[in-house]
């Protein structure tokens, strides 16, 4: 878990007690880890948003008058937050993984990594406002590795994972992720076509 921005009290507009350094939560360990420093307080009406690629987006900040109209101490800007597993080791590669995906039906992932790949999952698009992304939802995925690609299952239904875009990641066994594929599960009535 990245946590980004924040301050240590609740005073919204006040930058001397912003928080700049991202941190880390180890669900193994149990344990907070302190990463690198943002050059930019983050705080009332900021947003943290995971990119394709696995880095983080972090922007603006501000509006804490509760006015609608722009305040100088407003941040309309962003950075981008390059996580330290990602410099661990070569990255996964996805060469082919299907656009489409049904409910319950096996597909292929197509990678020359497939020997090395310790997990696959999905990761909803974010929507992202008031430091709070109202769309998180995170799918680890069973699969199987075949010569040149690895065998996966999907979500059963919606109740686990609702219909629409995802990124799906693999991460290999140094904790490295792929550049993910954009895949999309199928809304019913809409999404006829099989993959």
């Amino acid at each position: 878990v990245l946590a980004t921005g924040g301050g240590t009290t609740t005073d919204k507009a006040n930058f001397a007690t912003a928080v700049y350094e991202a941190e880390l939560w180890s669900p193994v360990s149990k344990a907070w880890t302190t990463l690198s420093r943002a050059q930019t307080p983050r705080l009332y009406h900021s947003t943290a948003l995971l990119l394709r690629d696995a880095t983080v987006l972090v922007a603006g900040g501000g509006r804490e008058n509760g006015r609608s109209q722009p305040d100088p101490k407003d941040q309309a800007n962003a950075e981008v937050f390059s996580p330290p597993y990602l410099f661990r080791g070569q990255r996964p590669v996805i060469a082919w993984a299907p656009a489409l995906l049904q409910y319950g039906t096996v597909f292929s992932v197509v990678t020359p990594d497939f020997a090395r790949i310790a997990s696959v999952s999905l990761i909803a698009l974010g929507s992202v406002t008031h430091s709070f992304n109202e769309n998180q939802r995170f799918v680890p995925l069973n699969f199987q590795a075949a010569s040149g690609s690895l065998t996966v299952l999907p979500p059963a239904d919606g109740n686990t994972a609702p219909p629409g875009p995802y990124m799906l990641f693999l991460v290999d066994t140094n904790g490295v992720p792929s550049v993910a594929a954009m895949v999309r599960l199928p809304a019913p009535g809409v999404d006829t076509q099989k993959p």
